[in-house]
């Protein structure tokens, strides 16, 4: 009965499941408008190797009739085939049953190893019961990537490196052929063969492999950072995009000076200027603490003009700044139409430093005129120099050279004595001197007849002064203006038998550059160098205080900061003041004091150029010692504008014989004026009224500081004797800013000497202690010495044109030009034309023709032009018409104001002379008297005329009209001129 239950159950529930499901009546059907052989529908697909997504030519859809239930939507596709394909199929849309084949995820396509995969598919519907489509063959092709075939893990990557270090590897880079392929084993593919470092000139390299390396130690100070760029190329040289690794640089620390400005620039005029205001001194040994810590700052100043920037003056100008003797002569002189003898020797014509003169050793000589110089030397002498000098070419096998003479006496005829020479051997400097023998007994003593000294100097190539003073037997050597202190080591003394008289020898040479060989008549023993102001006194020794000042350089190096000076710390200069040594027990004391160091430029026309500045330092930390690198810095020094002189005043002057007799002031007109064009700053400067005076009473240097005490003043007065007047500031007065050192009159034609002459006020120049001095020839005159423009100018206004024979000539023409600095700055050339005027007897009464000439004298000894004296015209009838006719207007002139002192005295009876007595009637005189004469008058009377007042000048020069001798005026004031008026009829 249970079973009968159970099986109607059964029945009854598989009715009711076949009377409710869905309908499928219809499968999938998959169609493609291409089939293979078989007639089975094809889809032909393709994707590049680094591709995830099959693109095929038409998509791939499958449809369903069924219209109702789940039947009609595809619910997907499948694979069929018995293999494991790298694709999935993923459905799109379930009405229109499209569908998509990718790439498994981690799977790869390789166009190297497979290139074509083939398989069928069939598409399933969504019915409660599924059906299958038909089945289709699916085709996919492989192709070659057209991009990049591998590709680096990082396009960036970034990594840090210590300067001064060498790394083995750095960084290791990696690419792969596909970035986004990974192998069953979870590891992407390495088919890479190699890498390159494309970006050029890099000290890095990389391997195969992708490690990189550093091939040379890198600086930080040059780079701080590297950007390369680096791909890789497959095995089939195919290249990947870059990517760029940056390598940052670690500065390694370092101790040494930061923050010192690369270079300075300097303004001339524009005083102090600090080099290395912001230093820093970094010390990197934590575990060092310094107990003494040294400085050493050196200005390289050998590369300008003599060695540093000097004044440019002619050796006789700077003799006379620096206060020494007059009586030293110049034996290499400018040349000039007097002194012709250095035109043949090659010259840089002074323009930026001191004349200099170049030697070339094998043909070029100068022999220095006897009218110029005796060539005797006295018991006392200096001779001095500038020479630079190099190590010889030519040398034999035993390493020795032949001499090179600088100066040399010696025979000039017959035999080859030399008499003294100045000579340069083997690296010594040389001084030869054999002397005459007084008498016959003097002939068998052995005297010092030559000085050796050892001097590395005379052979390093650079700038260097020498000076040799004799007094005796005795020889001092003064080098760079300090004393050589003579010892074992660097002098060396020979004796040697006076000379004895010849009567073969007549005469003597002196020779500079090479020696004279009297007895073979030629020249030996050239110099190859060069040489500027060489000199010569006889008869007394330069000064070392005169040495010392002409060695003195212009530039230099100074310190400001005495008051930060604490215990322990110590500052230190050579003579030169170009190399200072500061010494400190920590950092902060010794940069504090190298911040206060200054650069300075005493000319107001410096050499322009570079100025190389090198600071060493070394650390003592007990005892060890640590050098730290030279910081390389430099002083740029600004081109100036050259000055601008300019001589100007009247062009004509007409003169008579009797005038030129008497001397004319021909050039009483003549102006000079400098145009500096400097830009001077405005700021507190402190100025020598005199700094050339100042420099001949001796050295002075002021420090700006508010510190006291001992050490403070002991450095000071150290540092003001080596200074040696530094005259760092501008001057405001343009004619103070520069002074002239040449002034020449050159006359055409030139000046017979018999009867004319230039005449310099000697009594002026006396009197106001001027530094001039004048010679003169046929050529004309030249004033030399460097002094003020006024006092220069002052000067050839009080020159006098004397010619005794003054009707001899018709006209002169007078040309002045003036130069500073040795001919580095020139004037114009102002011509000055004097004509011949005829002068007539014009007859006058005795009264009008003294108080005439009375006034002609004044208007002589006042600077004024004088009508009757200075009229230009070539009719001498009309000039003679013309002085009796102004002859006549003045003797009215003077009857009409001693009328006028009768009417006041009611009564007057004045005498002409003891002789002649004159009446008048002044009862109808009418008399209009000229203001101009009657204020002439009034001068006469008073005696003395007002000069042009000068106290607004800069120096103390005098009027130079004011010692003239009045003795004349006075005699004319006690004469009285008596008159009787009262029988006088007008």
């Amino acid at each position: 009965m249970y079973q009968i239950y159970t099986s109607l159950i059964i029945i009854c529930a598989a009715g009711y499941t076949s009377s409710t499901s869905e309908p499928n009546a219809f499968a999938p059907v998959l169609k493609s408008s291409y089939k293979n052989e078989k007639g089975i529908p094809l889809f032909e697909g393709r994707i590049f190797e680094d591709e995830t997504l099959v693109r095929f030519d038409q998509p791939i859809t499958a449809t369903d009739d069924d219209e109702v239930g789940g039947a009609k939507f595809i619910c997907g596709y499948k694979i069929t085939s018995s293999k494991h394909f790298p694709f999935i199929m993923e459905l799109k849309n379930r009405l229109l049953g499209s569908v998509d084949i990718k790439v498994k995820e981690g799977r790869c396509l390789s166009y190297d190893k497979r290139r074509n995969y083939k398989f069928n598919i069939v598409a399933y519907d969504c019915g409660e019961v599924s059906l299958e489509s038909n089945r289709a063959v699916v085709h996919i092709e492989v192709e070659k990537s057209s991009n990049f075939s591998a590709k680096f893990d990082e396009n960036t990557y970034f990594v840090e490196m210590d300067e001064g270090q060498l790394y083995d590897p750095l960084l290791h880079v990696q690419a792969y052929e596909d970035s986004h392929c990974t192998s069953s084993q979870g590891t992407k593919s390495r088919a890479v063969c190699s890498y390159e470092i494309v970006t050029p000139d890099v000290p890095f390299s990389i391997d195969k492999k992708g490690y990189i390396r550093n091939t040379e130690e890198v600086s930080y100070k040059e780079r701080h950072n590297f950007i390369l760029e680096v791909v890789a190329t497959n095995c089939g040289s195919q290249k990947s995009r870059p990517a760029f690794v940056n390598i940052q640089i670690r500065e390694k620390c370092k101790s040494g000076w930061i923050d010192i400005p690369e270079h300075t620039e300097y303004i001339p005029l524009s005083g102090k200027q600090k080099v290395a205001e912001s230093a820093h001194l970094k010390l990197c040994k934590q575990d060092c603490i310094p107990d003494k810590i040294n400085v050493h700052i050196k200005l390289a100043t050998k590369h300008i003009g003599k060695g540093c920037d000097r004044d440019t003056y002619a050796v006789t100008s700077q003799r006379k700044i620096c206060g020494a003797d007059g009586d030293s002569i110049d034996l290499l002189p400018t040349p000039s139409p007097n002194v012709n003898w250095t035109l043949s020797l090659p010259t840089d014509d002074g323009q930026e430093s001191d004349r200099i003169f170049a030697f070339d050793g094998h043909s070029n000589a100068v022999e220095i005129p006897s009218g110029h110089v005796g060539h005797k030397l006295t018991k006392e002498f200096t001779l001095s120099t500038w020479m630079k000098h190099s190590y010889p070419d030519h040398v034999d096998k035993d390493g020795k050279s032949e001499k090179e003479q600088i100066l040399c006496m010696s025979d000039g005829d017959n035999m080859n004595r030399h008499h003294y020479s100045w000579f340069i051997h083997n690296g010594k400097l040389i001084f030869l001197l054999r002397r005459e023998a007084e008498d016959v007994d003097d002939l068998q003593v052995f005297k010092p007849a030559e000085w050796r000294w050892h001097l590395p100097q005379v052979n390093d190539g650079e700038w260097h002064h020498y000076a040799i003073s004799g007094n005796g037997t005795k020889m001092t050597l003064y080098m760079d203006g300090q004393t050589v202190i003579a010892d074992d080591d660097n002098e060396e003394i020979i004796d040697d038998w006076p000379l004895h008289p010849t009567d073969r020898v007549h005469f003597t040479k002196l020779v500079v550059g090479a020696c004279w060989r009297g007895g073979d008549k030629k020249y030996v023993q050239y110099l190859k160098g060069y040489l500027a102001g060489l000199t010569i006194l006889k008869g007394k020794m330069e000064s070392s205080r005169v040495i010392k000042c002409l060695n003195s350089c212009q530039e230099n190096l100074d310190f400001n900061a005495l008051q930060k000076m604490s215990s322990g710390t110590a500052v230190s200069f050579n003579n030169e003041m170009t190399e200072f040594s500061i010494m400190g027990t920590n950092a902060t004391e010794v940069e504090g004091l190298l911040q206060e160091v200054t650069y300075s430029n005493g000319r107001a026309y410096p050499t322009p150029g570079r100025r190389n500045l090198s600071i060493k330092t070394s650390v003592h930390c007990g005892h060890t010692e640590e050098i730290l690198g030279t910081v390389q810095s430099y002083v740029f020094v600004q081109p100036t504008q050259s000055p601008i002189i300019t001589i100007s005043g009247k062009k004509l002057y007409h003169a008579t014989p009797t005038s030129l007799r008497a001397g004319d002031l021909i050039f009483r007109d003549i102006i000079i004026e400098v145009d500096t064009q400097l830009q001077i700053p405005d700021k507190e400067v402190d100025i020598a009224e005199d700094d050339e005076v100042e420099e001949a009473k001796g050295p002075l240097y002021t420090i700006d500081n508010n510190s006291s005490g001992d050490k403070q003043q002991r450095l000071e007065y150290k540092m003001s004797k080596t200074l040696q007047q530094q005259d760092t500031k501008a001057k405001n007065d343009a004619k103070n800013t520069i002074l002239l050192d040449r002034c020449m009159i050159r006359t055409e034609p030139q000046l017979n000497l018999h009867v004319e002459h230039l005449t310099l006020p000697q009594d002026l120049m006396i009197k106001f202690n001027m530094r001039l001095e004048g010679s003169e020839t046929n050529a004309g005159l030249v004033i030399i010495n460097a002094d003020q423009v006024k006092n220069y100018e002052t000067v050839i206004q009080g020159i006098q044109y004397v010619h005794q024979r003054g009707e001899d000539i018709n006209s002169r023409t007078f040309i002045i030009s003036c130069s500073s600095q040795n001919g580095r700055f020139n004037s114009n050339e102002m011509e000055v034309q004097v004509m011949l005027v005829s002068e007539e007897p014009v007859q006058l009464v005795h009264a009008h023709a003294q108080i005439q000439q009375h006034d002609l004298q004044m208007d002589k000894m006042s600077g004024l032009n004088v009508a009757p004296a200075n009229v230009a015209t070539n009719n001498f009838g009309m000039i003679a018409i013309i002085v009796v006719c102004v002859g006549f207007l003045l003797f009215m002139i003077v009857l009409g104001i001693f009328r006028i002192r009768a009417a006041h005295r009611r009564t007057q009876v004045v005498q002409v002379d003891e002789k002649q007595e004159m009446e008048w009637d002044n009862s109808e005189l009418n008399i209009t008297v000229n203001p101009m004469d009657q204020e002439l008058f009034e001068y006469e009377e008073n005696g003395v005329r007002p000069l042009r007042d000068d106290s607004d000048t800069e120096d103390d020069v005098e009027s130079f009209h004011d010692d003239k001798d009045s003795s004349e005026e006075d005699e004319n004031e006690n004469k009285t001129l008596e008159w009787d008026d009262s029988t006088l009829s007008y």
